[in-house]
C-alpha cells in the first residue's frame, strides 16, 4: 500500500486524496516457479518444443500463465525446451540479467529462418480501472537478428479480451504496446523503443541500449480512453520517455492482460553444438508485476462518493484497531480515530477515484457533526489518548 502525505490534518501529515492498495502482483521467487522436473515456469497452451504445460500462479490478482502464440526449436538453443525459464533456478543466473535472479526469462532459438517466438500472457482477475497503475520490471537484450530476412525484437502489450494477440483469436485487442524490433526492411524497423496507442506508433528516442541494464515500465490508466507512460531507467530513476494519450482501438473492452514476447533473436551466445552456453546474453528478462489501484480517501464504504454513510462507519468502529488502510483508517495508523474523521470531513463530496477524484466545499451541516463526534469521543477514548492525536 503506497500514500500521497501531503495535507495536514491535527497537526499531522495524511494523505491527499488517494491512496493505492496493490491489485495483484507477481515475482519470479514465489514459491509456484521453485525448481522442478520439466522447468520451474509452466503455463497453459505451451506449443510442442516449449515447456511441459501446466497451470503456475504466482502471487495474487492474476490467472495462470498462458504460453499461447509461440513457437521453438529446441534442439537448437542450449536452454533446450525451457524458451520460458527462470534466471537463477533453471539455469545459473546470468550476468546479464541486471534485475538480479530470480527472474522471468524468454528465449529463441539459434536458426536463422526459423521464426522463434517466446509468449507469456497474464490475464488480470479484474480488468484495469481508472486510476490503476501498473509497474514491471525489464531487462532487454540489444536485438541481433540471426535471420538476414527476418526481424528480431520483443514487446509489451497491453490487451482487451484476456489473451495475446495472436491471429488465431480475433476477439483479442491490443489498447497499448511497447516494442522495440530490428530487421532489414526500413518500411518495418521500429530501431528505438516504439509506443502503439491511438496516434499509431510514437517513436520515444530511447535506443534499447539505453535500458539494456535494467528499466521500468509505468503504465496508469488515467480515464476509460487515456493514460500516462513513463519509461525508466532503474539504476538512477531517470525517466527516459514519457506520454500520455489516448489508447489504440476506442471503444474497445478494458485491459484486462499484459502479454510478453521475443520474436527471432536467438538464444546464449548464439551458437549451437558442444560450444552452445545459456548465458542469457540474448534473453528478455522481467519480473516485479505489479497492479496498484487508487483509492478515493474517505470513501470508507468504497462506493464511489465520500457521504454521510462513510460517517457511520468511521462511527460504528470509532476507538478500534484494524489493519493499516482497512474500513474507516484513512491515515493509515492502524486505528480509527480522530484523524480519520478529518479526512473524511476534508473529503466530504468527493466522488470517482484516484485522479478523477474531485472534492466540494464542506457543507455548513459539520458542526452537528462535530457535536456528535464529542460526544463519542468522551465515552470511547481517554483524554490522553485525544491529547496525543492533537499535539
Amino acid at each position: 500500500m503506497s500514500l500521497h502525505w501531503t495535507v495536514v490534518v491535527c497537526g499531522i501529515l495524511v494523505p491527499s486524496k488517494v491512496w493505492s492498495t496493490t491489485l495483484a502482483s507477481d515475482n519470479a521467487a514465489n514459491s509456484p516457479y521453485a525448481a522442478e522436473a520439466g522447468g520451474a515456469w509452466k503455463g497453459l497452451d505451451s506449443t510442442p518444443g516449449e515447456n511441459p504445460p501446466g497451470t503456475d500462479n504466482g502471487g495474487f490478482g492474476f490467472q495462470p500463465w498462458d504460453f499461447s502464440g509461440g513457437y521453438h526449436q529446441p534442439e537448437f538453443s542450449p536452454y533446450g525446451e525451457l524458451n520460458h525459464f527462470i534466471d537463477g533456478v533453471d539455469f545459473p543466473a546470468s550476468s546479464f540479467n541486471g534485475l538480479g535472479s530470480p527472474a522471468f526469462g524468454l528465449t529463441n532459438a539459434n536458426l536463422a529462418y526459423g521464426g522463434d517466438t517466446a509468449r507469456a500472457t497474464r490475464v488480470l482477475s479484474a480488468p484495469l480501472q481508472a486510476g490503476d497503475v501498473v509497474t514491471i520490471d525489464f531487462d532487454n537484450p540489444v536485438p541481433a537478428p540471426l535471420d538476414p530476412f527476418a526481424s528480431a525484437g520483443f514487446l509489451f502489450r497491453l490487451n482487451a479480451g484476456g489473451g495475446p494477440l495472436t491471429a488465431s483469436d480475433p476477439n483479442i485487442t491490443e489498447r497499448f504496446g511497447l516494442f522495440v524490433t530490428v530487421g532489414p526492411s526500413p518500411s518495418t524497423e521500429f530501431n528505438n523503443w516504439t509506443v502503439t496507442d491511438s496516434a499509431g506508433f510514437i517513436d520515444s528516442g530511447v535506443a534499447p541500449t539505453a535500458t539494456a541494464s535494467g528499466a521500468q515500465f509505468r503504465f496508469a490508466l488515467t480515464g476509460s480512453e487515456g493514460y500516462s507512460f513513463e519509461l525508466v531507467r532503474r539504476s538512477d530513476g531517470q525517466t527516459l520517455f514519457a506520454r500520455s494519450g489516448t489508447l489504440a482501438s476506442a471503444g474497445a473492452d478494458s485491459i484486462d492482460s499484459i502479454e510478453f514476447a521475443m520474436f527471432g533473436n536467438g538464444s546464449g551466445n548464439g551458437l549451437n553444438g558442444a560450444v552452445a552456453q545459456p548465458t542469457g546474453q540474448r534473453e528478455f528478462f522481467f519480473n516485479s508485476l505489479h497492479v496498484e489501484g487508487a483509492q478515493l480517501l474517505g470513501d470508507y464504504n468504497h462506493n464511489g462518493v465520500v457521504d454521510a454513510a462513510d460517517y457511520v462507519v468511521w462511527r460504528n468502529t470509532l476507538g478500534v484497531s484494524v489493519a493499516q488502510g482497512s474500513g474507516a483508517d484513512g491515515d493509515n495508523s492502524g486505528h480509527i480515530d480522530l484523524p480519520d474523521f478529518d479526512i473524511w470531513k476534508s473529503q466530504f463530496g468527493a466522488s470517482g477515484s484516484g485522479i478523477a477524484a474531485t472534492a466540494i466545499d464542506v457543507p455548513e451541516p459539520f458542526t452537528t457533526l462535530v457535536g456528535i463526534f464529542l460526544s463519542l469521543l468522551l465515552s470511547g477514548l481517554s483524554s490522553r489518548r485525544y491529547g496525543a492525536l492533537t499535539r
